[in-house]
């Protein structure tokens, strides 16, 4: 553009200038006169105007140096303007170059930031991959180190299996050892008695035939000496040798027919015996002849004989047996001192406590002086109006408690630090159909009723916690009372209180198969009449339910029958139809005794053994106790609300271990009559 510029300054304007003249110039060539150069001479000439040739020449120099100057200035304008242009364009190529620069700039701040994050990320992904490589070889450590501990796991359960068996084998063979050794002896004993019979008659034969020679003799004497006065007497000494041979004749009879007849009942009553044994031993079964045996422990027995020759704690008479009372298991597992300075300070309580076996129901529910207790008349349980529900209550949780886990029905609550399992027995009493209504009555309690064929009606009535506080089976017009707390005993403002913790500890007096019976190995008590027995010790007053579910001090106040011969597959809750005739002999006496009182009441209590979490073991002992209660109503028609249900998990130990244990796999049924309803009525 300099070069453009700088042509047009040297060329073009002055040709422009000389064509675009001033009009003055233009009248002065008008008036010029062509010039005669010939002589050398240039002569001055007047423009018409009176101006001379120099003026001319002062004017055309003056109009060249305008021209000029304007030209410069023209020029001038041009290189300002080139300049300015050279400026603008400096001025943009360097903002240009700013630009650039900038760009360049802004792109290695972004080549340097994708570099970093494509570092980061690559570092990144390292670390993942180092993370999940760390991860994996820990799960496969982990995996390993399950699979051994799984694997010394099982060989455990072989070993322990193993063991089991040989000692089930060894308890077989011993049993057989010991029933050859108690035939052997027995086939001793009689051989023995046969042979001490057939001495004892030897010797009778000895002396009668020594007394029959020496009265021979004496008579031969006498007939000798005796003359004609003496023939009478010899008449008669014939006649009394006749008769002596009658008598020892007969009496020889006699003793022969009684070593006989003492023979026949001795082989009868044998006999029946091994009869009675053979029975025993076909109604146990094969399973139950199998089932582990724990050695006697002589110290314990004797003291299990007669317990109230001692304060201390009584425990089962067997080896590694736990204590007899549940409220002594909860005493012994508390965490607060040892067992020992627990077992002292209770021995220390029980000397002072007064111990008397009541002699029936209503004798049992007395006062501390002895007095029997007298209560109201009962009214009927549908007395009062209700307002009627569209569906089952909500029942409340207690502010004091704390929830854990909940399964279908059933919710753990944990409470002064005992955990137990709640449930409702609505649906188990509903099993045999017909419907199911509820009312709301004063107070927040819920009346619930369940119409079954026939005219039976179960109503039940509950506090706003769901605590059972009355119970009754109508069938037609005549009601029967099976839970009732009057209301001088019923303390609503304290849902899931211990009323055991108001007592001292208890003291068993009676002896301890008289206070519990074990279905494996008491094949021919009489349940009935054990089940019909009182209470071991006066019932102060009458329980709530749950009171007497949550509390083993109160339950420890009435006998129980273990049913340790039905047996569970591990984490089940089924029990096989095989099963059930093992149950007979128990649900016959309940039948029985439920055919003289049907209001009599039974609590089914379940028990696992310490293997499993604490609050899995509370769920599935309670499932057991159902099942039992079930199969009674379903096999034996056993009306369900005459049963109660509760699981205990593995609290409850007979045998103090922590490995799997047989004995404590079990069901327990108590009869609760006289602890959850007034029974002076039924005397």
């Amino acid at each position: 553009m300099g070069n453009r510029a700088k042509l047009l300054a040297t060329v073009a304007l002055p040709i422009v200038s000389i064509i675009w003249q001033p009009a003055d110039a233009a009248a002065f060539r008008a008036t010029l006169q062509p010039v005669d150069t010939t002589g050398g001479v240039i002569l001055a000439q007047s423009n018409g105007n009176g101006e001379s040739e120099e003026e001319l020449r002062r004017k055309r120099r003056e109009q060249r140096e305008e021209n000029r100057s304007e030209r410069n200035q023209e020029r001038q304008s041009e290189r300002n303007k080139e300049r300015q242009e050279r400026q603008s364009d400096r001025n943009q190529e360097r903002q240009s170059d700013r630009n650039r620069e900038e760009r360049n700039k802004k792109q290695a701040e972004e080549q340097k930031q994708g570099n970093d994050k494509r570092q980061s990320d690559s570092q990144r992904q390292q670390r993942e991959e180092r993370a999940k490589k760390q991860q994996q070889a820990e799960e496969q450590k982990q995996r390993k180190s399950d699979e051994k501990r799984q694997s010394d796991s099982q060989r455990q359960r072989e070993e322990r299996n193993k063991k089991r068996e040989q000692q089930a084998e060894e308890q077989r063979k011993s049993d057989e050892k010991r029933q050859s050794d108690n035939q052997r002896e027995r086939e001793e004993r009689n051989k023995k008695r046969e042979q001490q019979a057939e001495e004892q008659r030897r010797n009778d034969e000895k002396r009668q035939s020594d007394g029959q020679k020496a009265r021979e003799q004496k008579r031969e004497q006498e007939q000798r000496a005796g003359d004609k006065e003496q023939r009478p007497a010899d008449s008669k000494q014939s006649d009394r040798k006749q008769t002596d041979r009658k008598d020892s004749d007969r009496n020889q009879a006699g003793r022969d027919q009684s070593d006989g007849k003492q023979t026949d009942r001795e082989r009868a009553r044998e006999e029946r015996r091994q009869k009675a044994e053979s029975d025993r031993e076909r109604r146990a079964g094969e399973e139950n002849r199998q089932r582990p045996r724990r050695e006697r422990d002589a110290e314990r027995e004797k003291i299990a004989r007669d317990p109230s020759k001692t304060t201390g704690t009584i425990d089962l008479p067997v080896v590694g047996g736990a204590a007899v009372l549940d409220s002594d298991k909860d005493a012994d597992n508390r965490r607060d001192r040892s067992r020992e300075e627990t077992r002292k300070r209770r021995e220390e309580e029980r000397r002072k406590a007064n111990v008397r076996v009541p002699r029936s129901d209503a004798d049992a529910q007395t006062d501390r002086d002895g007095n029997r207790r007298r209560y109201e008349r009962h009214e009927s349980i549908d007395r009062e109006r209700g307002e009627r529900r569209d569906r089952r209550p909500d029942y409340r949780d207690p502010d004091n408690v704390r929830i854990g886990r909940r399964e279908d029905n059933r919710v753990i609550y944990n409470i002064d630090n005992r955990t137990f399992v709640r449930h409702y027995d609505s649906d188990r009493l509903s099993r045999r159909g017909g419907n199911t209504y509820y009312e709301t009555l004063r107070g927040g309690r819920v009346r619930e009723t369940i119409e079954r064929p026939g005219g039976v009606r179960v109503v039940t009535i509950r506090n706003d916690y769901g605590t059972v506080i009355q119970r009754s089976r109508f069938v037609g017009d005549r009601e029967y009372v099976l839970y009732y707390v009057p209301e001088v005993d019923y303390v609503d403002d304290r849902p899931f209180y211990d009323p055991g913790l108001d007592l001292p500890p208890m003291r068993l007096s009676v002896p301890v198969d008289e206070y519990i019976i074990d279905t494996s190995s008491d094949y021919d008590r009489d349940y009935q009449e054990f089940l019909e027995l009182p209470p071991v010790e006066p019932v102060e007053r009458v329980y709530t339910l749950d009171e007497v579910k949550y509390s083993a001090r109160i339950r420890d106040k009435v006998r129980r029958i273990d049913l340790d011969t039905i047996t569970f597959a591990t984490g089940s809750a089924e029990i096989s139809m095989e099963q059930a005739s093992t149950l007979r002999q128990v649900a016959d006496a309940i039948n029985n005794l439920l055919d003289e009182d049907p209001s009599e009441t039974f609590l089914i209590e379940g028990h696992t053994d310490a293997v499993g979490s604490d609050d899995s073991n509370l769920i599935l002992s309670d499932e057991r106790a159902e099942s039992v209660a079930n199969l009674l109503t379903d096999v034996y028609d056993i009306p369900p609300e005459n049963l109660s249900t509760q699981g205990y998990g593995e609290r409850y130990l007979k045998v103090a271990t922590d490995g799997p244990e047989q004995l404590n796999r079990r069901v327990t049924i108590r009869r609760v009559t006289p602890l959850v309803k007034p029974v002076a009525s039924a005397e």
